[in-house]
């Protein structure tokens, strides 16, 4: 599927999703519209679908909401687009297969929030990340309060959010807010690596450490035990066999 803004390709149940809303890939209402119905899309019409990619065009993965733009809004023009923008990243996280953000350049404020929807994150040596919304007199937006705290923990997440400051790709590897830096040249091939190697597991399996580790965060410890039980013994069901696929 093409269109002006993002782009979707599935290949070896691996589907890829790529950001293009040149210079900076700013998540405007366009966009957030647009990812929306590709999200939706994007599991819909593929039941054996494995792995999502997240990647962006141009130099950035995306330097978030273009602020001057946003001071034009009213308030309730600003609550839609917040709340859009909820809905979208938690639509992302709750996707039932593993998703990696392939994260480069300029990934700030709402473009970081959108990769922490992501389990995994991959960043180009060249990626530099920050929540600039202290300085501009707003509070984080589209979960990014949470998300971050639940990476990278509650002290550090409150520092970042509380300075605005900016983390180079080695100090984000370092703090847990990426999982891997690699060379700007390849980037998309250890992305590909990574979401094959994926995608060669078990998809029942994928679907129940997803589900599991989600449902445990959302849910509370002891409850995301029990339900890891109830998963595991399912799997032995005799109608459906799920531990003999592949």
């Amino acid at each position: 599927m093409t269109s002006t803004c993002i782009t979707r390709s599935c290949k070896d149940m691996i589907s890829t999703v790529v950001l293009d809303n040149p210079p900076e890939n700013y998540l405007d209402r366009r966009v957030l519209a647009e990812l929306s119905r590709t999200v939706t899309e994007v599991h819909g019409e593929n039941a054996d679908l494995r792995v999502v990619v997240f990647r962006a065009k141009g130099k950035n993965f995306s330097g978030g909401i273009d602020y001057p733009a946003l001071a034009k809004l009213s308030k309730e023009e600003a609550g839609h687009l917040a709340e859009v923008g909820r809905s979208l990243l938690a639509h992302i996280e709750a996707l039932p297969v593993p998703v990696i953000a392939a994260v480069k350049g300029e990934t700030t404020g709402a473009g970081l929030g959108l990769a922490l929807a992501a389990d995994i994150r991959i960043a180009s040596s060249d990626a530099v990340f920050s929540f600039p919304e202290v300085r501009l007199g707003l509070p984080p937006v589209f979960g990014a309060s949470q998300r971050l705290y639940k990476t990278v923990g509650v002290g550090r997440a409150k520092e970042l959010l509380f300075t605005g400051r900016t983390v180079d790709a080695e100090e984000a590897l370092r703090i847990g807010l990426v999982n891997k830096v690699v060379p700007p040249d390849m980037l998309e091939q250890e992305t590909e690596r990574l979401a094959v190697g994926i995608a060669g597991n078990s998809l029942s399996s994928l679907r129940a450490v997803k589900m599991l580790i989600n449902y445990g965060l959302a849910e509370g410890y002891e409850t995301g035990l029990k339900e890891e039980v109830t998963a595991f013994s399912e799997a032995f069901n005799p109608d459906t066999k799920q531990w003999e696929r592949l």
